[in-house]
């Protein structure tokens, strides 16, 4: 049972810390479900510097540089559906749907090569570790790791920042749920009258006007 639950807690905080990627982008109104392939090639740009080094290094430069070149790693490929959408104004479900296929294959395709460069006997898409991933164990031989502690954190921290402070409302605001914004004070829509200077409004003339957000 003990196992179950290490395990339960080891790959819910990977999936967790990806959601709360996603709460963020769906309240800024930003579609992305391409974030399974940016989490697989963050996992695999962190799993890379890990390997290069060494095991005799301190514990916290190997998280430290880990966890940098993961975020780094993901938000480099998380640039593909900035680009695709913005720059070519593509459908941003296909490009998110696309980029989780490629990352899972490219991934795939790194990880081969590079293990059959070292030994050509070895066409294996793992990466072996050795014993420097006991560096983010809180503690040895148990399958509970410094990251999983901060998934929670972060949980707690993304929840207060996004339902009960004003950032929050002002990114629903720009997002998804303007109107829930408004409801609590921030005026979101600020009306502005495009009638030419000097003249005046006539009876029975509707004068066109715009909207824009104003947080």
């Amino acid at each position: 049972m003990i196992l179950l639950l290490q395990y339960t807690l080891l790959f819910a905080s990977v999936l967790l810390l990806v959601a709360l990627g996603g709460c963020f982008s769906e309240h800024s109104g930003v579609i992305n479900i391409g974030l399974e392939g940016i989490m697989v090639f963050g996992a695999l740009g962190g799993a890379l510097v890990m390997r290069m080094l060494s095991p005799a290094t301190n514990a916290f430069v190997v998280i430290l540089t880990c966890v940098c070149a993961s975020m780094l790693a993901g938000m480099v490929y998380s640039l593909l559906l900035a680009v695709a959408a913005i720059n070519f104004k593509a459908d941003q479900t296909l490009v998110g749907t696309a980029m989780n296929l490629l990352g899972v294959a490219a991934a795939t395709v790194i990880v081969k090569a590079i293990n059959t460069a070292t030994n050509p006997d070895n066409p294996s898409a793992t990466i072996a570790y050795v014993d420097i991933r006991k560096a983010f164990l809180i503690w040895p031989g148990k399958e509970f790791s410094w990251l999983t502690l901060l998934t929670v954190v972060l949980l707690a921290v993304s929840i207060v920042l996004l339902y009960k402070t004003r950032f929050g409302l002002r990114l629903m605001a720009c997002g998804e749920h303007p109107q829930a914004a408004a409801s609590v004070g921030i005026n979101v829509f600020k009306r502005v009258d495009l009638r030419p200077a000097g003249r005046s409004r006539r009876p029975g003339v509707h004068h066109r006007r715009r909207f824009r957000m104003e947080v």
